[in-house]
């Protein structure tokens, strides 16, 4: 059986008051065997106490117990001892101001903890204070203060280890990452109830890591200097907290966001609800500051019993600053992309929201915002305007500019466009004419479609006005072609990683016409481009053409076909070609000795024999 903290205490109080006050008595020596003590979350077994009586007032204590059961998580205490050489009994009081526990647990280390503690006999109010306790190499101390109605406590540690603390947390179910290295926390909590039930704690920790990390390394850090204020408060629909996370130096690491903490500190602030019962989470607000790189505010709700936990998510983005927020927080989820490799700068702000676990909005406001593929596949330059998109069918009108850029190297001018997107769709809300090189790329018609369900597409007409074949060859990194490349580009459709031209493609180059059917290329950005055409050229001057390479020259024209054209990474696998001279070629009709020599060791000495 079983008996209540306080029923105990107080039989035993006045059991020794009247011993005390009885004549023709003389009771040196007391000794109680209390059998198993209980209160809210622990209980003790095989219960004793001694008393050894010095005067009316003051007497030797001693209580010995097997076993302490502690709170969920805490584990348990065994071989635990209190003495007390002086405890002083009033009608109104037990106390002791100088008293040793001796205990051990799976925590603990044996170990002379200093205590004091005294009891008020009418309310039954407990003071206790506990210095010098040893725990994860650092010390604790502990001021409780217990009554029937209400309990409060104070515990304050000093150099804990963060790996023995980590480790602690995680075996008493604290979802935290278990890390070994070196580190140390300092800490002090305050903490009032009643009974079992927690009704406010103010935390607040400083966090000292030369170097940890988890056995998966998801998680790691060096030289950081991290401080926490939290403050909890019950509610009756479940607990409120306000955290305030103060990072003053080091370098962190969440797989896969790595954080070097700058000069000025980061913050992290935010006032939450936790509902256990529903095991959500309702961000009221937070605000994240990390100088130089970006500034947020939000709000939000997420499920954790749920397979999505993002619920909704309110997120303004105040200011944004480029290299640093492309370097530390979007390059690490776009591995594997065609945005996995950028220089970066400029600014950007706006807002984004996520309502059902799913983006519901978008606004955007780039300020100079260049970004730069290391690959060379593409470059825009100072970007301004807006960008806007929402989950509905209402079109959002959006405006962008940029003052240059590039394609594969081949520039491109300054340029503004207008876009209308609505949940699925992006169309192009009026016509566009950009600069290439000397020419121009004019669309007439854009539309860009997208959604959960089915893959990236998109599909564009417009017309290439002319453009210089020397310049686009030199970006291109070819030998310098003359000439001018112009046409039309009928219906090119992109699908799922696929580009197809729907009707003919048709360009001037060489003062004749090459046309360009069936085409289709596949990953375009990938790694392993894939390109598939059929191919016609009309009337090209030898001349012009031959001039561009160190072949020779040849004089004349030529018609010519290649068919089952297959490329992969830029280089021919297989293809069935044709040339000839146009049967109503009038022009003269002539060819160097270097060509004949170049043309013999392609085709060998049989060839150049015959010509």
């Amino acid at each position: 059986m079983m008996f209540p903290r306080r029923r105990v205490i107080v039989a035993l109080a006045y059991g020794l008051l009247l011993a005390a006050a009885l004549p023709g008595f003389a009771l040196d020596v007391v000794h109680l065997r209390l059998g198993a003590l209980a209160g809210p979350g622990w209980s003790a077994q095989a219960v004793s106490v001694q008393l050894n009586w010095l005067d009316e007032r003051h007497a030797g204590l001693l209580l010995q117990t097997k076993r302490v059961a502690l709170p969920e998580g805490l584990g348990e205490l065994t071989d635990i001892t209190l003495s007390c050489a002086r405890a002083q009994l009033t009608a109104t009081e037990l106390s002791c101001a100088q008293g040793v526990l001796k205990a051990q647990s799976t925590v603990l280390e044996r170990q002379d903890i200093q205590i004091s503690f005294s009891y008020q006999l009418d309310s039954g109010r407990i003071d206790a204070r506990l210095l010098g306790l040893r725990i994860h190499e650092g010390a604790l101390a502990i001021t409780a203060n217990l009554s029937d109605t209400q309990w409060q406590i104070r515990v304050k540690g000093k150099a804990l280890s963060l790996p023995a603390v980590t480790r602690q947390l995680a075996d008493a179910g604290v979802a935290i990452p278990v890390v070994d290295g070196r580190g140390q926390l300092d800490f002090t909590a305050s903490m009032n109830g009643v009974a079992s039930q927690l009704n406010e704690a103010d935390v607040e920790m400083r966090l000292l890591a030369a170097e940890v990390s988890d056995a998966a390394g998801s998680v790691a850090g060096e030289n950081l200097d991290i401080s926490v204020h939290a403050a909890v408060q019950a509610a009756a629909t479940g607990t409120q907290v306000v955290l305030d996370m103060t990072g003053r130096q080091g370098a962190l690491y969440i797989d896969p966001v790595f954080i070097e903490i700058p000069s000025q500190p980061l913050r992290l602030n935010a006032r939450f609800d936790w509902l256990s019962t529903a095991q959500q989470l309702v961000l009221q607000s937070f605000t994240y500051r990390h100088p130089g790189s970006v500034q947020l505010e939000g709000s939000g709700r997420l499920n954790l019993a749920a397979a999505a936990p993002l619920r909704a998510l309110h997120l303004e983005i105040r200011q944004a600053e480029f290299p640093s927020l492309y370097d530390t927080y979007l390059q690490p989820w776009l591995y594997d992309s065609a945005l996995a490799d950028l220089d970066t700068a400029g600014q950007l702000s706006g807002s984004l929201r996520w309502e059902q676990g799913k983006l519901s909005h978008v606004s955007l406001d780039p300020v100079k915002l260049s970004v730069d593929d290391r690959e060379g596949r593409f470059e825009l330059e100072a970007i301004n305007g807006r960008l806007r998109w929402s989950d509905t069918t209402t079109p959002a009108r959006s405006e962008l500019a940029w003052a240059g850029g590039s394609i594969f190297r081949v520039s491109l001018g300054a340029t503004r466009i207008a876009i209308d997107a609505s949940r699925d769709t992006v169309r192009l809300a009026e016509p566009v004419a950009i600069p290439v090189l000397d020419g121009a790329l004019e669309i007439d018609d854009f539309q860009l479609e997208f959604s959960e369900d089915t893959a990236l597409r998109w599909q564009v007409n417009g017309l290439l006005k002319p453009v210089s074949l020397s310049q686009l060859s030199l970006a291109l990194g070819w030998p310098e072609l003359s000439g001018k490349l112009s046409g039309v580009i009928p219906d090119v459709r992109y699908d799922d990683g696929s580009l197809e031209v729907g009707g003919t493609l048709r360009m001037r180059v060489f003062d004749g016409e090459v046309t360009l059917r069936n085409l289709k290329l596949e990953q375009p950005f990938g790694l392993v481009p894939r390109l598939q055409v059929d191919a016609r050229a009309d009337n090209i001057d030898l001349e012009t053409l031959t001039r561009t390479f160190s072949f020779g020259r040849i004089e004349g024209r030529f018609n010519g076909r290649i068919d089952g054209l297959d490329m992969e990474s830029w280089r021919p696998v297989a293809f069935d070609a044709e040339f000839a001279t146009p049967a109503d070629d009038t022009s003269r009709h002539r060819i160097s000795q270097k060509a004949v020599d170049n043309i013999s060791s392609i085709g060998g000495a049989g060839v150049g024999g015959a010509l």
